[in-house]
């Protein structure tokens, strides 16, 4: 498959303690509980142009990439990992999240954040990475909206395939692919410590269920 002209692009890594597999064998079972569902945590905002997105593509994609670098201690070890209980969408309806998803991210103790975010993804094939990746240059992309070069810490980005000569900046494997489904992107809000109890269980659902059943006792 070739690139989309549109879509959104994402790079992913070791985040909260957990590595690559890990976080895919774990959106998978979410994916599998949820029907193909499953969210995907990023730290920037790009709702406006996910709103743009969908407007422009009747069947708008996310492509992820692995990142480049090596993981940064503080995503390997991080002080503290927190799940986000409440969403809000783009325009700022509340989003009752799926009771099989779990979004979770480091947290900083003494400047914790009190905001993170979430593509909502779709799949109907295994969270798997591909084989025989399709890649492209890191400048041959451009920000879809403001028509900018793709800035080195935009982890995130909605891009569209840039016509004309491609500044350098590296090859990007696309290892993974899914749709966006909506609400497509999601604000999120009220975070929770995970004790390290839930961290370490095997198995999703119960990792799950006790996050949820924590988030309960909280309210």
């Amino acid at each position: 498959m070739d690139l989309p002209e549109c879509f959104c692009w994402t790079r992913f890594g070791t985040e909260a303690g957990q590595g690559i597999e890990q976080i895919l064998r774990r959106k998978d079972e979410e994916r599998l509980a949820n029907n193909g569902v499953f969210l995907w945590g990023i730290g920037n905002s790009v709702g406006a142009a996910i709103d743009e997105l969908t407007r422009r593509c009747g069947n708008p994609e996310v492509l992820f990439s692995p990142i480049k670098t090596s993981a940064r201690q503080v995503d390997a070890t991080p002080e503290s990992v927190v799940a986000w209980t409440k969403a809000e969408t783009v325009h700022g309806q509340e989003f009752l999240l799926p009771t099989h998803s779990l979004v979770t991210s480091r947290q900083s103790v003494s400047v914790p954040k009190l905001t993170h975010y979430a593509l909502v993804c779709f799949s109907d094939t295994p969270l798997t990475l591909a084989s025989s990746p399709l890649t492209f240059s890191f400048g041959a992309v451009r920000n879809m909206v403001s028509g900018n070069p793709v800035g080195a810490s935009q982890i995130t980005a909605v891009v569209r395939a840039h016509v004309g000569p491609a500044s350098d900046g590296g090859i990007y494997k696309i290892s993974l692919r899914a749709n966006l489904a909506p609400p497509y992107f999601l604000r999120l809000r009220e975070p929770r410590p995970i004790p390290n109890s839930v961290r370490s269980a095997k198995d999703w659902e119960t990792a799950v269920q006790s996050n949820w059943q924590q988030r309960i006792s909280f309210a």
